[in-house]
């Protein structure tokens, strides 16, 4: 995996961080690695943006995407990284905890804010995506919320689980196995970690896999509930193959699709049999929920 060298620091508005970052974050060139936006903690209602590439990147470069993105020029910091930082540690240190229904979402240092009524969850930097911090996995822990407050289920699997931290939330609550599957070995080895972090290394079965290809997944199949935040066109050739291994009455759970993709992504489901019952948008982010 290619290392960051340096990152570029801005300061932004509140109401146009996601902008900005939508900016930094789609652009073909100067290519980000990590893309990240956080409070600063004051009065200002300003927010510290920071995105980390791999080579020098030019101010005036980065300003050109702002203003084709119909924004304002910024102030931009290029600062090199020591040798020895741990970059996606460092990228996600200042992120603030993150309440969602029930769940607390926070980094180790941030334990002792978690209240007494909340469901903690730890999970700190790593290499696999899923912090809480995105809309699509905020998103999927407010869905997960309301649907655990709600029914009783027996056999959930999270498709596409990045850090573990929806099969980790499931399993909290349920107090039940959870299949946690990713396509990338290095997400697998992060969940189990982070499953032994919470407590739930015991609940939590991580398996590398592509969708449901692997004999243990067609063996426990069909599932009640599934959780699949992937992205937008993988979802929608997925389809199929989650109706087939999803029980009558089960649950589903989609994300990782902008807001605008939400209806065509609806549309595949709905023809399968699924019926959709909730969805909600967070910063653009579409999370979907379906009942079979």
């Amino acid at each position: 995996m290619e290392e960051a060298r340096f990152y570029a620091q801005c300061i932004v508005s509140k109401s146009t961080a996601n902008q900005y970052a939508d900016a930094l974050e789609q652009a073909p060139w100067p290519e980000a690695m990590s893309v990240t936006w956080f409070e600063t903690y004051d009065e200002s209602q300003e927010w510290d943006l920071r995105v980390y590439y791999e080579f020098k990147p030019k101010t005036d470069e980065l300003n050109k995407l702002f203003t084709e993105a119909g924004l304002k020029p910024l102030d931009i910091n290029i600062i090199a990284l020591d040798e020895n930082t741990n970059w996606v540690a460092e990228s996600l240190t200042a992120l603030a905890p993150i309440q969602a229904g029930r769940f607390f979402l926070h980094g180790k240092h941030d334990a002792h804010k978690c209240p007494t009524s909340a469901i903690g969850l730890e999970i700190d930097a790593n290499l696999a995506f899923g912090t809480g911090h995105h809309g699509t996995t905020k998103g999927c822990l407010i869905a997960l919320d309301k649907l655990l407050k709600v029914g009783a289920f027996h056999k959930p699997i999270d498709l596409g689980t990045g850090t573990g931290l929806l099969a980790i939330a499931t399993a909290k609550v349920l107090k039940t196995r959870v299949l946690a599957t990713d396509i990338d070995p290095v997400a697998t080895q992060i969940t189990r970690e982070n499953a032994t972090i919470n407590n739930v290394q015991n609940l939590i079965t991580p398996i590398t896999a592509k969708g449901f290809n692997h004999l243990e997944l067609r063996d426990n199949a069909p599932y009640d509930l599934i959780i699949a935040n992937i992205l937008a066109k993988p979802l929608t050739t997925m389809a199929v193959e989650i109706k087939k291994n999803i029980t009558n009455n089960g649950s589903l759970i989609l994300s990782g699709l902008l807001a605008t993709q939400a209806n065509w992504v609806s549309s595949y489901f709905k023809a399968q049999g699924f019926q959709e019952i909730d969805r909600n948008i967070i910063d653009d982010w579409a999370t979907l929920i379906f009942r079979t």
